[in-house]
């Protein structure tokens, strides 16, 4: 038992003695990873600002021909900026609007022209199929969002009959772009 205890307490007297020189010595500075990186345009994203104006022509243009859809606007990586599933819309739609902006914004062009490359390209079709399994769709009606030559993200709508998503997501690209001329 007194052995043990000695043992404890030289044990611990080492602990306190290693902290104590450790604590002692100088710290090494941390190197400033972040200066060496480039820095972000943040502009160049599409804001939630601006994708409601899309989501919000495009829903009062499906609404105008008292039809239903999900419109969805996704930055350059494929991230959700804004959705809406209109009432009555079925959450099929919401899912598939997703698939759609997501291949638009990754094979950088719309889904028609993705969809038409099975045909001409099929390669490329198929590797982007394999690729990004079950993330995208390729039919109309996604379409990508592009500032100065960048696409800053895409937007899609699914649910509307007949070629009412790419009218839809026209008319909310008409807006967007009427917007961002007014900022300037």
């Amino acid at each position: 038992m007194v052995k043990r205890k000695l043992i404890q307490s030289l044990a611990f007297l080492m602990v306190v003695t290693s902290v104590s020189v450790v604590s002692a010595q100088e710290p090494k500075p941390v190197p400033d990873v972040f200066a060496t990186r480039p820095r972000i345009d943040v502009a160049a994203s599409i804001s939630l600002e601006e994708a409601r104006v899309i989501v919000d022509a495009a829903t009062a243009f499906v609404k105008a021909e008292k039809g239903h859809a999900a419109i969805i606007v996704v930055d350059d990586n494929g991230n959700v900026v804004s959705m809406d599933r209109m009432d009555g819309t079925s959450s099929f739609f919401q899912r598939l609007a997703l698939g759609k902006a997501t291949g638009a914004v990754a094979l950088q062009q719309n889904t028609a022209e993705t969809a038409e490359q099975y045909k001409t390209n099929p390669q490329r079709y198929l590797s982007a199929l394999s690729m990004l399994q079950g993330e995208v769709v390729f039919i109309p009606g996604g379409f990508p969002l592009v500032v100065d030559n960048r696409i800053v993200g895409a937007v899609a709508s699914a649910g509307h009959r007949g070629d009412g998503d790419v009218r839809a997501v026209k008319a909310g690209i008409a807006a967007w772009e009427k917007f961002r001329q007014s900022r300037r």
